[in-house]
């Protein structure tokens, strides 16, 4: 099964220090089974970037945050470059984690958000979702369990759909097949 995610754009290569992190990779398969997100490009733009998903990226303004899904890399695309691979890893549930490669190694080698589908296609695929990067738990913001990465993410996600100024969520849309 292809598996495909999003995160906040700005938080999906640049975790900050309220993130939670680990060393290594904490998810394994899920036995749990729900849509995967579709494949190809998608949009983390806030509401009032308006555009035309449909143009090429190169017309796509600043706010659209674009963002291009495989099925086990992820990258950040610009009108001039594909953007670097990131491995990534979802787990559905309720919700679903999403486990992503920082680039930076270390301490900080992973990071985590929260899935939460919001539109499937008729084929079965989310074509939107809502993503949250995962709370820090304690003091340095490691986490050491899938377990507590799930709860890292619950906690955060109250916090996250509330909306303002401290909302760290983001709607993530499916724009496109990647070309």
């Amino acid at each position: 099964m292809v598996i495909a995610a999003m995160a906040a754009a700005a938080a999906l290569f640049t975790a900050t220090g309220g993130q939670a992190v680990s060393p290594a990779p904490l998810l394994g398969a899920s036995k749990v089974s729900g849509p995967p997100p579709k494949p190809g490009l998608w949009t983390l733009a806030r509401e009032d970037c308006r555009f035309n998903l449909r143009a090429a990226l190169t017309r796509w303004p600043d706010c659209a945050d674009p963002l291009q899904v495989g099925e086990t890399a992820l990258s950040r695309p610009s009108p001039d470059k594909a953007g670097a691979a990131r491995r990534f890893r979802y787990s559905p549930g309720d919700p679903g984690v999403l486990q992503v490669e920082t680039g930076r190694g270390g301490p900080e080698a992973w990071s985590y958000y929260g899935f939460r589908p919001l539109a499937v296609d008729d084929e079965g695929w989310v074509i939107r979702a809502r993503i949250w990067p995962a709370a820090c738990p304690r003091a340095g913001c490691r986490v050491r369990t899938a377990e507590e990465v799930l709860v890292a993410v619950r906690r955060a996600e109250a916090a996250a759909l509330e909306g303002g100024e401290a909302d760290a969520g983001r709607t993530a849309v499916w724009a496109r097949r990647s070309q």
